[in-house]
């Protein structure tokens, strides 16, 4: 395990680093936290973001997201307070990788149809949703958000247009 000594930030260490991300790990070990500390931390941003803190979960998740970028649960947190906060524009980033991560899983992807949305991008939104409701059919255990995609296609589906094609996309 490497040892995090932030008083001495050189060239003598950034090459571990760097030699450690290039064979496929992760920086969680880096600064000396244990699993447990992580599951600690992931409490703490889901709490804070079941709270309406949005600002204090983000803290909780960027640290996660920083110790370990493979955990698609730390994008997911982190994108999901960027939403509530109507950042939809850097949500969009979170919740890519965190569909990248688990291609079969929709939650991410229905996420991703909620923020093209927010900003006024019906035909991207759309394309999410397809996208969305094959590989909630396609998996069984992602039967559940079916209903919930096809509601949100039908309404996509019936509803004008809230702003026209020249109008720029909200963030």
């Amino acid at each position: 395990m490497m040892h995090f000594d932030p008083d001495r930030f050189d060239l003598e260490m950034i090459q571990p680093m760097l030699e450690h991300l290039a064979s496929g790990q992760t920086l969680g070990p880096l600064p000396d936290q244990s699993p447990e500390v992580q599951k600690a931390m992931y409490h703490l941003g889901y709490t804070n973001y079941s709270q309406g803190k949005y600002t204090e979960a983000m803290r909780f998740f960027g640290f996660l997201v920083i110790c370990d970028h493979w955990d698609r649960r730390y994008h997911m947190g982190m994108a999901a307070c960027l939403q509530m906060q109507q950042q939809h524009a850097d949500a969009l980033k979170y919740y890519s990788i965190a569909s990248i991560l688990d291609l079969t899983d929709p939650a991410p992807v229905m996420h991703i149809a909620e923020c093209h949305l927010a900003r006024g991008e019906r035909p991207q939104a759309r394309k999410a949703l397809d996208y969305a409701i094959v590989q909630a059919r396609a998996h069984a255990h992602h039967n559940h958000h079916v209903p919930r995609l096809e509601a949100m296609v039908a309404l996509l589906d019936t509803r004008a247009p809230d702003s026209t094609p020249d109008s720029p996309p909200r963030n």
